[in-house]
C-alpha cells in the first residue's frame, strides 16, 4: 500500500553553504568526497521547529518539507492522508537502497514526522484531524506506565489501513525535549510472514509539553530473515500463526542491534538528538 505525500507548491531557489532551500524545502546536498561534518561524520538538520543529527552512513542527504493541512471532510470518511499541517524529513539516498524494496510498497524512504497537536487558531482541529487527536491521547496512556506486552499496539502516524502484526524491540526513549517507543513492527491486513521486504524500525513519541507527536519510521533487514513473505500455504500458516509470530518476535528481540540494516543503535541515536520547539 502506498502513502501519497501531499506538499506544499513553492517558487524561488536560493542557494546557500551547499544547501538548496526551495521557500520552504530544504535539501541538503553533498558533492562527491565531501563530508558533512568532520565531528564523529554527523549530519544535521534544523528546519522550521525541528532539528536532529544523523550518522553519514545512512544518508549524505536529506530532504526537509511542509505538508499542507489535510482534514477530515466526512466523519464516515476513511482518514486516509488526514492530518494537520505538519513536518516531514526524508533521508534521501540512504541506506534503503541497498534494501532493495518495491518503491511502490509503503514506508521505503526512511522518514520523520513532526505533526501539531493544537492549532488556537482551529477551533475545529480535533474534529478535522481525529486520527492524529487519537494517536495523541493511546500515546499519552502508554508513556504514563511505560509497559505492555509485546502484543499491544502502539499508536501509528501516519494513519494506515493496516495493523501492526507484532511489536518487537519495544523500550521507552527520550529524545531531547519528549518521550516516546520504539520497536520493531511489521504493518498487514492479513496473517503474513514477517520479511525484510516489510520490516520497519518505527518511533512514535511526545514532546514533554504535549505539543506535537514525532513519528520516525525506518525500513530496515534482520540478518537470517526471508527477502519477502511468500507462504506456499496460507490457511496451514494462518492457524499456526499465534505460535509462529511470538516466536520470531522473540527471535528479534535477541538479536544484536548490528545484526540488522541498518545497525539499530545508529536509528536511536537519530532519535536521541530530536528537538522540536524553539531553538
Amino acid at each position: 500500500m502506498s502513502i501519497p505525500l501531499l506538499l506544499s507548491r513553492f517558487r524561488g531557489i536560493a542557494l546557500c553553504a551547499g544547501a538548496l532551500s526551495v521557500s520552504g524545502v530544504v535539501a541538503l546536498l553533498l558533492p562527491p568526497g565531501v563530508a558533512a561534518q568532520t565531528h564523529r561524520q554527523l549530519i544535521s538538520v534544523r528546519y522550521e521547529n525541528v532539528s536532529l543529527e544523523f550518522d553519514a552512513s545512512l544518508s549524505k542527504e536529506y530532504l526537509a518539507e511542509t505538508a499542507p493541512a489535510v482534514p477530515l471532510e466526512n466523519k464516515d470518511d476513511k482518514p486516509d492522508g488526514v492530518a494537520p499541517r505538519h513536518t516531514v524529513i526524508s533521508l534521501r539516498g540512504s541506506y534503503a537502497a541497498r534494501l532493495r524494496r518495491d518503491a511502490s510498497s509503503a514506508f521505503v524512504i526512511p522518514r520523520i514526522y513532526v505533526y501539531p497537536l493544537s492549532d488556537p487558531n482551529d477551533p475545529k482541529f480535533d474534529e478535522e484531524f481525529p486520527t492524529t487527536r487519537q494517536a495523541a491521547v493511546e500515546l499519552a496512556q502508554l508513556l504514563a506506565r511505560r509497559s505492555g506486552a509485546f502484543t499491544d499496539e502502539i499508536p501509528f502516524l501516519p494513519w494506515f489501513d493496516e495493523d501492526e502484526l507484532f511489536i518487537g524491540r519495544k523500550k521507552f526513549l527520550r529524545f531531547r525535549n519528549g518521550r516516546g517507543f520504539m520497536f520493531l513492527t511489521q504493518c498487514s491486513q492479513e496473517s503474513a510472514a514477517v520479511n525484510n521486504a516489510e520490516l520497519l524500525y518505527v518511533f512514535q513519541g511526545m514532546t514533554d509539553d504535549n505539543a506535537w507527536y514525532v513519528s520516525a519510521v525506518f525500513p530496515v533487514a534482520a540478518e537470517g530473515f526471508p527477502s519477502t513473505g511468500k507462504i506456499d500455504n496460507q490457511a496451514e500458516f494462518s492457524a499456526r500463526y499465534a505460535g509462529y509470530i511470538r516466536k520470531t518476535a522473540d527471535r528479534l528481540n535477541h538479536m544484536p542491534p548490528r545484526g540488522f540494516t541498518p545497525d539499530l543503535s545508529l536509528l536511536d541515536a537519530l532519535v536521541r538528538t530530536l528537538k522540536v520547539g524553539p531553538h
